[in-house]
């Protein structure tokens, strides 16, 4: 599991693809506590969607869902 907290932006997206690089098979990304992610962020999810399972907050879901990564990739609600 990888777990990403505050922003994913330009700033942090190479440490962020490193991270996902670093991983083999299927991978749960969790997102939960992720306020902001911008058009880099979203290319390194992109990039990994095939293989990946996200695990989004509210805030984040409708961009997930208009970027049309939730038709790529697996996203759940985070549980309550």
């Amino acid at each position: 599991m990888v777990k990403a907290v505050g922003e994913i932006d330009l700033s942090n997206t190479e440490a962020f693809a490193a991270a996902l690089a670093g991983t083999t098979g299927p991978v749960v990304i969790d997102l939960t506590e992720v306020h902001y992610i911008d058009s880099a962020g979203m290319s390194v999810l992109f990039t990994h969607a095939e293989r990946t399972e996200l695990i989004s907050s509210p805030l984040l879901r409708p961009i997930l869902e208009m970027s049309g990564l939730t038709s790529m990739a697996t996203v759940r609600r985070a549980e309550e």
